[in-house]
């Protein structure tokens, strides 16, 4: 039942349908149902749930919109509380003369987006799920999207953050200035720490003003090679997009047959390249690109308006949903990250791997940086198949490491990836990082079993 009484004033369940809705995420992974679940609407109240908590001994889970493809918020002790962050959701200021922003942890990434748009202001980071996910769950994973191949991500705009500790003690973190030189600087400790080491209450944020002008371009190749050829070229002429993102033919056919937008199907795969600046400027450098994929033997169409773009967005940000609907498979999602130079190589490993395994593997994402996103599909309930699936992915991500790449580039490790974590980091800094996590938490409370 819900219960003010149970922590005073604070909103607070044990009722099974809220623990079901909040004991898993968008990932694959599954856990267990947590005791409670509580919204606090302050970092007040924040600290007096952490305070209760851990004086029963629960094990505390932060969480924002639970977008997360990592199982980072998922309860693998039932004796855990959820401390959902989603109704801390005040924008508390915007400086059009310093170009900040304060939030709270539950601000929907989209909502400030479009908040910003009437101050003429711009804030980059943009994940495919900003329609739905809040700004402390993108500070938590330093989530990316698709403009970090030119504006960078979370963690190139969190200047600063307000954080409530284990014991219920709360730090100010960084500040509102872009240089900082003063001792470790805590902040970039909490950036990309999944929860491990504190709840993240408040955050400020580096904004921009808004760009003049946004052209698209829609890039079709018939070969995978050539398009993964295509991305260090056009960044190579001195170019750099505000998105390069890349589509494959298994990508185009599944959004076709869902929403029919009019995407070409008969190509190997799609770059899908935006643009943004002073107007003149833009528009030469979308003519050197035209440019670039006509000796790579692309073809190259252009969006200019505002409809024609959110089509061509539409199209991207519908791939996951597009996989979800496949009522015969059951997705395996990893995101990995390859040095540009090794885009085609990797493109073409992935269909070498499809083709020996004989299960389709669905690839997309953000080229122009190197963050691919991996759909390994398996056929529901065949168990076996499923195995040979994360047979894949240790073969994936091995090949990833070799080429000098990492095995997550914006979702995090969680538990989905915490079985392949050596393949990435050396036993001692695994060390060096789990004595963070004590020194900050010291009892391990704070999301555990998570990462290590």
């Amino acid at each position: 039942m819900k219960d003010l009484t149970l922590i005073e004033g604070i909103e607070i369940s044990d009722e099974k349908e809220d623990l079901i809705c909040y004991s898993y995420d968008a990932s694959y992974a599954k856990g267990s149902l947590p005791e409670l679940v509580a919204w606090p609407k302050s970092t007040e109240e924040i600290v007096k749930i952490v305070k209760w908590a851990t004086n029963k001994g629960l094990k505390i889970l932060p969480r924002g919109a639970g977008t997360g493809m990592a199982g980072g918020v998922i309860p693998i002790n039932s004796k855990s509380i959820i401390i959902s962050l989603e109704k801390m959701r005040e924008v508390l200021e915007i400086n059009q003369k310093n170009f900040t922003s304060i939030v709270e942890p539950g601000v929907i990434n989209g909502e400030l987006q479009k908040e910003l748009m009437i101050h003429e202001l711009f804030y980059p980071p943009d994940p495919a799920s900003l329609d739905y996910c809040t700004i402390g769950g993108n500070v938590a994973t330093n989530a990316g999207g698709p403009r970090a191949v030119k504006y960078g991500v979370t963690r190139n705009y969190c200047l600063g953050c307000e954080v409530v500790l284990s014991n219920g003690a709360v730090l100010t973190l960084g500040g509102k200035t872009l240089k900082r030189v003063t001792g470790y600087e805590l902040k970039e400790l909490f950036i990309g720490s999944e929860g491990t080491l504190g709840i993240i209450s408040k955050v400020i944020l580096r904004v921009l003003p808004q760009p003049e002008e946004v052209i698209t371009l829609l890039i079709s190749f018939d070969s995978i090679d050539s398009a993964g050829e295509a991305v260090p070229k056009i960044i190579g002429s001195g170019i750099v997009p505000r998105t390069l993102e890349f589509l494959d033919s298994s990508c185009l056919s599944l959004i076709e047959k869902n929403y029919e937008l009019g995407l070409p199907t008969q190509v190997e795969a799609l770059l899908l390249v935006e643009l943004d600046g002073e107007i003149t400027s833009i528009k030469r450098d979308g003519e050197k690109i035209v440019n670039i994929a006509r000796k790579l033997k692309g073809e190259t169409q252009i969006a200019t308006d505002y409809y024609a773009r959110e089509n061509l967005w539409k199209a991207r940000r519908s791939i996951s949903p597009c996989i979800l609907k496949m009522q015969d498979k059951e997705k395996i999602n990893i995101d990995i990250v390859v040095p540009l130079d090794s885009l085609s190589k990797t493109f073409i490993k992935l269909n070498q791997l499809s083709n020996e395994s004989n299960i389709p593997i669905i690839s997309f994402g953000h080229a122009g940086d190197g963050n691919i996103h991996v759909n390994i599909l398996v056929e529901k309930g065949n168990e076996e198949e499923k195995t040979r699936g994360f047979e894949l992915v240790k073969k994936i991500f091995e090949f990833v490491v070799s080429l000098g790449g990492a095995i997550s580039g914006e979702h995090g490790i969680g538990i989905t990836k915490k079985p392949y974590i050596n393949i990435q980091l050396e036993k001692k800094q695994i060390e060096l990082m789990q004595a963070i996590k004590r020194i900050f938490d010291p009892k391990g409370f704070m999301n555990p079993g998570k990462i290590f």
